[in-house]
């Protein structure tokens, strides 16, 4: 049965149903649309995206949805086509009015110039999907949802532009912020220009671009694909050569090869949330910024007294 949901809300009280992947676009989206939306994720922030199954609750969730926002760029490629096709819901669909992809207005990295096959590991070809953790990036995607929200609530326009107007304003305030942290730490401390850290996997891209801080790459060699102790062992090696300083990691990545790498190379692993977590307190997108940058700078002045 398809169920199609009214453009518009057919009670002034009612308020947006708004499904998004992640948490921090519930986040964003409450923030854009304030009272006006009821913003949920069906993510919790502590899964790894790659890997999500479509589970009935998603799929009631949706059913019941005015706008579904995703990351997109083949992220939720795992589950989100069952969970959109099961629901129902004909308005969130591709092409509908309430679907939001907000991938599609974000400027990439890592898009890929060649043909992409499975042997290649887990690449995605329209790009690194993990946007969301630079405040520029988000600021790009506040863009989509509001005139996604508009779209289908245009009796609110004027108060969806206003949350858009203060939250563009909010997440520049948040980046600013973390870059005088960063800007104000003693010069025998700061930073390498090349080579600062080492990512796990290719999930903190953004980020780095966003604060200038220069990558060495990755631990894996193939994305999603373990890395062989042989890969382990070199890349070790080659990072403490290159005067490498730390690790970005998340809890779900496997301890065991960043704890083996970071006894070869000697660099240490900071652990950070990638998403907003709602059953810790990391309820915010300044919460989990403020959590990456404060770890990086904690790290590096503790380095620094032995």
């Amino acid at each position: 049965m398809i169920i199609v949901l009214s453009s518009y809300l057919a009670n002034a009280a009612e308020r947006l149903s708004v499904i998004t992947s992640i948490p921090d676009f519930a986040w964003l989206a409450a923030q854009i649309g304030g009272s006006h939306v009821d913003s949920k994720s069906l993510l919790s922030g502590h899964e790894n995206p790659h890997y999500v199954d479509a589970v009935p609750e998603f799929i009631r969730l949706v059913a019941a949805a005015h706008v579904v926002c995703i990351v997109g760029l083949e992220l939720e490629v795992g589950y989100m086509p069952a969970v959109l096709s099961r629901s129902g819901n004909a308005q969130v669909q591709p092409g509908g009015k309430g679907y939001c992809d907000i991938g599609k207005a974000i400027t990439v990295l890592d898009k890929s110039i060649t043909a992409v096959d499975r042997s290649m590991g887990d690449v995605h070809p329209s790009g690194n999907p993990h946007y969301y953790l630079s405040p520029k990036a988000m600021a790009e995607g506040a863009s989509v949802i509001e005139s996604v929200l508009i779209q289908v609530d245009p009796s609110h326009t004027l108060d969806y532009q206003k949350g858009l107007s203060q939250v563009l304003s909010k997440l520049n305030k948040i980046g600013e912020a973390n870059k005088i942290k960063l800007a104000a730490l003693p010069e025998k401390t700061k930073l390498p220009s090349k080579n600062a850290v080492i990512e796990y996997h290719k999930e903190f891209s953004y980020f780095l671009e966003y604060y200038g801080i220069s990558s060495f790459g990755s631990i894996e060699e193939k994305p999603g694909v373990p890395p062989s102790a042989g890969r382990i062992a070199e890349v070790a090696l080659a990072a403490k050569a290159a005067g490498v300083r730390l690790v970005l990691a998340t809890d779900y990545n496997p301890a065991k090869t960043l704890k083996h790498f970071s006894e070869l190379s000697g660099i240490p692993v900071v652990i950070v949330p990638t998403m907003i977590q709602v059953n810790k307190n990391m309820k915010s997108y300044e919460n989990v910024q403020n959590k990456i940058i404060d770890s990086i700078v904690e790290l590096v002045h503790m380095r620094e007294k032995f």
